[in-house]
């Protein structure tokens, strides 16, 4: 007997193929949620606070949901006893728990717990909104990964199928409309290519005020590959790249690495593979790149390298389709593109790089333990094996969790050694970021002066690259300088938020100070709703935590005790005093 229980949607239980009756009380189903989504086994007296409260017998109520949970499941689930930890039977399913499970799977829609409310447990309401809202752009995610992997695969007309169903419910992804043109491109059906590019653009016109996006528009101008130039060629042009993106000609060599691209022989394949990872990885590093053409390259280096047997160009493909789902906000993404990035038994050296995008997700998590674990373990392996750059980038998180959780003192010391390593190899790209940190941490203990030189130096810096993250990143270090000497902070808050990083976290942190600036006016309310999407979608909890503190102040008290529920497990002395009465 094989058991599907399906959360997304209405929720109900499917034994060989026969939907059965589920548990009774919609309770029941909210704690098998609960359980199935939980990072970590949680307390019995945390469900107990979450769903149960203002029951007679509150314990008691728990314990009878759970046994009407096993109950339904013809007692194929077990729970331990404190903390409750979720195991079934082999052969039951959890729609919601397969979203990173590696392989073909089906791409999944539905709202979580469609149609149950729990307006009389409001801690457990508002956790149930957010996950609405992560799993909502995690399946949105999912689709787009399994679209292009079928794209690349050789399938267009399954990859188009999938785009098509997800759009249903993302009318505006850019990148879903770009797979589609490019799927329908590429199975010769250009007519229908054609077609949804007109539809596209009248829609963008319409809701938007805007141009049919420049990726959608070029996915219709798909041609056959190039004659290939022999192998020396092709890495001639790879090490000439390689020269010129460390001399700061950044046109320059991503200019060779589309010759290479565009040369290499699709049976060689890893050279193939290691030419596209080397385009993908210079237009996200270098360029700012993130859209569809550098994720499909990626899918492309990937599959160049399961073929040629490649484990450095696989690992290394993996951790960098990670890395943009970190920017995204899809942590489910991410750990389906890290587990298989360890898979390849990579070298000391890319598993440095890999806990590095792990310690950066845990960190936007606000699992920030568990994030100096990793970092820690990251720059351990980046000292043994001579990458400064990657020390370096490590340590830049471990300051941001440091800054963050209020440690200036020993934020200030790591990120000064951070910059250390970044200065010896001139790494100019990335130095606003550090320097922001740095500055915010200098504003901590008072040191204006030092923050005035920091920031001087990251805004040129950012200015002159037009890199849209880092205008987030230096402007909310502006903006504390500037409310710390009593200054205008809110036109530096405005000026970053007039930017459109890819990277959601430093956007998100940004519009929590200003939403702070402008509680009670209508701004400040539509920034305080923008921070709820954008925070609950990416798995920001502390910034969703942040949120609902602004309202309290403005809409009463009841969520701030809904925000002290959703930050039980947030260790942040600095969120905890904000939550003391």
């Amino acid at each position: 007997m094989t058991t599907l229980v399906r959360l997304l949607g209405r929720p109900q239980i499917v034994q060989d193929g026969v939907a059965v009756g589920g548990p009774r009380g919609h309770k029941a189903w909210g704690l098998l949620a609960f359980l199935a989504l939980a990072e970590r086994p949680p307390s019995r007296q945390r469900l107990v606070s979450m769903l149960f409260e203002h029951a007679e017998d509150p314990r008691g109520a728990l314990r009878w949901n759970l046994a009407e949970m096993r109950r339904a499941l013809g007692g194929r689930v077990s729970v331990g006893r404190d903390p409750l930890t979720l195991a079934t039977d082999h052969d039951v399913s959890i729609d919601i728990m397969g979203l990173t499970a590696p392989g073909p799977a089906d791409v999944l829609h539905g709202e979580l717990l469609e149609g149950l409310s729990f307006d009389d447990s409001p801690a457990f309401d508002t956790w149930l909104g957010v996950e609405r809202r992560r799993l909502a752009a995690d399946c949105r995610a999912l689709a787009y990964r399994r679209s292009v992997e079928l794209l690349t695969g050789g399938q267009p007309a399954a990859a188009a199928l999938i785009a098509v169903q997800a759009l249903e419910s993302d009318r505006l992804n850019d990148d879903l409309h770009a797979v589609l043109v490019s799927s329908l491109t590429r199975s010769g059906d250009r007519a229908a290519a054609s077609a949804h590019l007109a539809r596209c653009a009248d829609l963008y016109r319409r809701e938007l005020g805007a141009e049919v996006p420049a990726a959608v528009a070029a996915a219709a101008t798909w041609a056959p590959a190039e004659p290939a130039v022999s192998a020396a060629a092709v890495r001639s042009l790879l090490d000439l790249a390689d020269s010129s993106l460390s001399a700061g000609s950044v046109a320059t060599g991503i200019s060779q690495l589309r010759r290479a691209v565009a040369g290499v022989a699709d049976t060689d394949q890893q050279l193939s593979g290691r030419a596209r990872l080397a385009l993908a990885s210079a237009l996200i590093h270098a360029d700012g790149g993130r859209g569809g053409d550098v994720t499909t390259l990626l899918h492309q280096a990937l599959a160049h390298a399961r073929r040629g047997g490649d484990p450095a160009t696989g690992a290394a493909a993996c951790r960098e389709l990670a890395f943009l789902a970190v920017q995204a906000g899809h942590r489910s993404e991410v750990e389906h593109w890290l587990g298989l990035a360890e898979a390849w038994c990579p070298t000391e050296a890319e598993a440095a790089r890999i806990l590095g995008v792990r310690g950066m997700s845990l960190s936007d998590a606000g699992a920030y333990d568990d994030a100096l674990t990793v970092l820690g373990a990251s720059t351990d392996a980046a000292r043994r094996c001579g990458n400064r750059r990657q020390l370096a980038w490590s340590q830049a998180m471990i300051g941001r969790v440091r800054l963050l959780r209020g440690e200036a003192a020993q934020a200030a010391h790591v990120l000064d050694e951070a910059l250390g390593h970044i200065r010896a190899e001139r790494w100019t790209a990335f130095t606003p970021f550090p320097q922001a940190l740095r500055a915010e941490a200098a504003v901590a203990v008072g040191d204006a002066a030092t923050a005035h030189e920091l920031l001087d130096y990251a805004w040129v810096q950012t200015v002159e690259s037009g890199d849209q993250c880092w205008v987030a990143v230096v402007a909310h270090a502006q903006a504390t300088l500037a409310l710390y000497e009593g200054r205008d902070a809110l036109t530096w808050c405005r000026t970053g938020l007039a930017a459109a990083p890819w990277y959601l976290w430093p956007r998100a942190r940004l519009i929590d100070l200003t939403a702070r600036l402008t509680l009670g006016s209508r701004e400040g309310a539509e920034l305080l709703d923008e921070l709820e999407r954008v925070a609950g979608a990416g798995t920001m909890r502390e910034l969703t935590v942040r949120a609902l503190i602004h309202r309290s102040r403005v809409e009463g008290g009841q969520h701030l005790a809904r925000a002290r529920a959703m930050a039980s497990d947030i260790a942040n002395p600095v969120l905890a005093a904000e939550l003391t009465p």
